[in-house]
């Protein structure tokens, strides 16, 4: 108890030096220091004990309000160099980040670099060269916290020309970043394209992706060598108090990544498990993402996402006669609304709705989960940070998932139900 307080004391202490330094810059003739950063904190209990998350299985995305058990946190320092003009001519950024699970004691272990990387700006038509290890460009649905594009993340080193000026016509892109898996010479590569912000009329975008991978033989878990390739593209639409994004990506082989939160491609076998074989696999992913805020009386995000995942691999009969290709199917479906009262308080609601199929292990059921908030801002707007939540959730899910949702190291006593119920406090900024 007494170190998850040291922990609690420490998140909040970095969060009062994010305010002080929030749009604080530091210039010294043609330098500039600055810092930035992002920090989530609180606390929760969850059926009278330590608060969990209520996700559906095999999904580590779920709707956040009053739902993350857990500490987060990011703080990034950057250099700039100008010229007499003003123009940024070089820069250098380093992050570090820290994450630590509700009820756990990982508070004293030193963040991991999460980026570190220069930039050369301007080399040519306005485009910029980088190399190092950093976030690359990524996109998101914030109310699921689900990255569907995110190369770069967790990458060992990377390189790339950015914002390549196409005339009236958006610009370029071009990046390649490396990984490494554990202590062994197993790597992969990852080539990422992009042409952004092709102009379709006054207030929509056109976008596309393409991507070519390649991860080499590891000897040690005896796994062969594999490529894929990734085709994409989403559509922005932005005037006065809406904005929204429709997205559509098709991935193939080693394309196909561990998670939202890194650019690692799938590993085939866990613990000596087959489950993927990648050379057969691929993913489709459906994304539309919808905010309106009049910044005055009302702001609501509707997010909708589909995600179909062939593993490249067939369920088998008890003679082990190939049947038909394992697959998942993940689908979701939510809203969270903002009622303003006044600049600094707003009555939050969240609800959504997740679907989970898996016909390898036969899992398939839904998960249904409400959150009331009323919230303390910062300022009118859906992304006004800082906020304190108070709040209290309820969720409930099929009786198929009876085991595998509301659960954690530190909490098991929601695992033979399929309702619970949490309340807590949170506090949310960035800078």
């Amino acid at each position: 108890m007494k170190n998850n307080i040291f922990t609690k004391i420490g998140f909040s202490l970095f969060a009062i030096t994010g305010v002080l330094f929030k749009s604080q810059k530091i210039n010294l003739h043609s330098h500039e220091l600055s810092v930035n950063g992002y920090l989530r904190t609180g606390i929760g209990w969850s059926g009278g004990g330590q608060m969990v998350n209520f996700n559906a299985p095999e999904s580590i995305h779920k709707f956040r309000l009053g739902n993350e058990a857990n500490h987060y946190g990011e703080l990034q320092f950057n250099y700039r160099y100008k010229n007499r003009d003003s123009v940024n001519l070089y820069e250098v950024s380093y992050m570090m980040s820290k994450f630590i699970p509700y009820g756990s004691n990982d508070y004293k272990q030193f963040p991991e670099t999460a980026q570190l990387y220069g930039k050369i700006n301007k080399v040519i038509k306005n485009a910029n060269l980088w190399v190092g290890k950093r976030y690359y460009d990524r996109r998101n649905v914030e109310m699921l916290d689900y990255f569907w594009l995110n190369s770069g993340q967790n990458s060992q080193l990377g390189i790339g020309i950015e914002n390549y000026q196409v005339k009236n016509s958006g610009n370029l892109n071009l990046a390649l970043m490396r990984f490494k898996y554990g202590n062994n010479d197993a790597h992969s590569y990852v080539t990422d394209f992009r042409y952004l912000d092709l102009p379709l009329s006054e207030y929509s975008k056109l976008n596309f992706l393409g991507q070519f991978s390649f991860k080499n033989r590891n000897n040690i878990k005896v796994t062969p060598k594999s490529s894929g390739y990734s085709l994409g593209g989403w559509w922005t639409y932005s005037k006065k108090n809406i904005t929204h994004t429709s997205t559509v990506i098709f991935r193939k082989g080693s394309s196909i990544t561990e998670s939202a939160y890194t650019g690692k491609t799938m590993p085939e076998n866990i613990d000596g498990t087959s489950i993927y074989q990648l050379d057969n696999s691929s993913s489709f992913d459906v994304i539309n993402n919808f905010v309106y805020d009049d910044k005055r009386k009302h702001a609501i995000q509707v997010a909708l996402t589909y995600q179909y995942r062939n593993l490249g691999v067939k369920n088998t009969d008890g003679s082990n006669i190939l049947l038909n290709n394992i697959s998942r199917n993940w689908f979701s479906i939510g809203f969270r609304y903002l009622y303003y009262l006044d600049k600094h308080f707003n009555l939050a609601l969240e609800a959504g709705n997740d679907y989970m199929k898996n016909n390898r292990s036969g899992i398939e059921g839904s998960l249904q989960k409400i959150t009331f908030s009323p919230q303390i801002s910062w300022d009118y707007g859906y992304y006004s940070r800082p906020v304190l939540r108070p709040f209290i959730t309820y969720a409930h899910w099929s009786q198929n998932f009876s085991g595998l949702i509301g659960g954690s190291d530190f909490n098991t006593r929601l695992l033979k139900k399929n309702n619970g119920i949490s309340f807590g406090l949170q506090l949310e900024i960035w800078w």
